[in-house]
Formats: C-alpha cells, sequence, structure tokens
C-alpha cells in the first residue's frame, strides 16, 4: 500500500524540471529557501501561494497539499461540532437553519466511497 505524503509540492516541481529557485520567482520569493521550507513542510502556503501553485501546476491546493487540507478540516468539523452541540434545544426558526447547514457540512466531510461501476 502507497504511503500518502502531506505535501506533493516536491514531485511536481521536480516532474517540470523547475528548481526550487525558479518556482520560486514564479510564486514572487526571493529564494529558494520558500520553497524548500513548503515542500518539507515547515511552513503552511499562503492562500495566495496556495492559488498561485494552482495556475502554475494546474493542480488544487488539495492535491499539493492533502496533509494540511487534512488537519484543516479535522479541527473545522470539530468547532462545528461543538457549536452544533451548543445549538441543540433552542427550538427557533434561525437555529434550525443553522443545524441543518452544519448537518449539510458534516455530510460534506464523510468520505466519498467508490462504486464499482460495471
Amino acid at each position: 500500500m502507497k504511503k500518502k505524503l502531506d505535501c506533493y509540492l516536491r514531485s511536481y516541481r521536480r516532474r517540470w524540471g523547475l528548481t526550487q529557485d525558479e518556482l520560486a520567482i514564479l510564486l514572487g520569493c526571493k529564494t529558494g529557501a520558500a520553497i524548500s521550507r513548503l515542500e518539507r513542510y515547515g511552513r503552511q502556503p499562503s492562500l495566495e501561494a496556495a492559488y498561485a501553485l494552482e495556475v502554475i501546476f494546474g493542480t488544487a491546493p488539495i492535491e499539493l497539499f492533502p496533509g494540511l487540507h487534512a488537519k484543516v478540516k479535522k479541527i473545522v468539523i470539530a468547532r462545528v461540532r461543538n457549536l452544533y452541540d451548543e445549538l441543540q434545544g433552542d427550538s427557533s426558526k434561525i437555529t434550525r437553519l443553522k443545524l441543518d447547514f452544519f448537518e449539510q457540512v458534516f455530510e460534506r466531510a464523510q468520505p466519498r466511497r467508490k462504486t464499482n461501476r460495471v
């Protein structure tokens, strides 16, 4: 079984023969050290860098940084769960709307099952 990496930036950069310094130029960074920190998962990409990398490689940030996505997802779902639990027992219309929305968030957060089509 293949182990998933937290960050695939190095793989994408090397696939296209780019050096860290060259990718840094494309991202508007001064040196390749910034790329090195991203690749080693020592630093999280800024939102601007994540979008820039999507433009450069044609790959969504979730594909480049799945470890970061998993971490953020876990934290956000815990926050949603806490607020959901706090709102229980309030029967107002607006609270019901919020609870329904949070239930949709929980559904979206569930892993998708692969179906075998024949």
